[in-house]
């Protein structure tokens, strides 16, 4: 099963790498996200400095706060790799990712700058070793990241990229379970859950579109959300 998979793998990747519009829209949304992501430190530690607003989150009230990073990340990343080992075989769908991971982060970046919030009362501080490494480049908490949740908009990706039936509904269950584990660490307000779904989703809808289209409009509708979010980077 594991020769078959990775010959799979190496088959379908040799055979869609052929077609320059493939290449084209792939290379294009890699450069793009990890010239996004270089630029996310700087941009944290400016967000973080700023004056928010407080919410009073009447779910947040109901449930006490606890530290539960482990699972968290645990469900993330354990998540992820799942995901990954699914979609790589597909290298269309691996584009669709690509062109979703850009859309939402930048979306992301823009909502966090047009919605200045404080973190919530009795937040308990999560440390995410890999994103303060790759992401933060600091081991101080960045705590005013919110809205909207950057971990839940993860597993809805996560949930929308699965294909098979079991899968989904796999997804859909460990979904609601990070999201309550959010909620119990107080690391973001319910809204920034919520606030995930919506946009994640439209960035979904937005990156589907994108990836059926020529290669140039595609390029071209990409590059677009991405200048949006360079400018809001630049702004911060």
């Amino acid at each position: 099963m594991q020769e078959s998979y990775f010959k799979s793998l190496k088959t379908n990747w040799i055979a869609e790498w052929r077609y320059t519009e493939f290449r084209f829209k792939i290379i294009t949304a890699v450069t793009l996200f990890v010239s996004v992501t270089l630029q996310l430190a700087n941009y944290f530690v400016k967000i973080q400095q700023r004056q928010g607003s407080d919410l009073n989150d009447i779910v947040l009230n109901s449930i006490p706060a606890k530290d539960v990073s482990f699972p968290i990340f645990t469900i993330i990343y354990g998540m992820l790799v799942f995901m990954f080992f699914r979609i790589l075989p597909n290298p269309r769908q691996t584009l669709l990712f690509t062109f979703v991971f850009v859309a939402e982060t930048c979306f992301r970046m823009t909502s966090i700058y047009l919605v200045p919030l404080d973190p919530p009362k009795n937040l308990v501080d999560m440390h995410d070793k890999f994103a303060e490494m790759f992401i933060y480049v600091s081991d101080t908490p960045i705590t005013k990241d919110l809205f909207f949740s950057g971990h839940t908009a993860t597993m809805v990706i996560i949930f929308l990229m699965l294909r098979k039936r079991s899968d989904k509904i796999f997804g859909f269950i460990i979904g609601i379970i990070l999201a309550f584990l959010l909620l119990t660490q107080h690391v973001h307000y319910t809204i920034d859950v919520f606030g995930a779904l919506a946009f994640t989703y439209l960035a979904y809808f937005i990156a589907q579109k994108l990836v059926e289209k020529d290669w140039r409009i595609a390029v071209l509708g990409i590059g677009i959300i991405f200048g949006i979010c360079q400018t809001v980077l630049l702004l911060a």
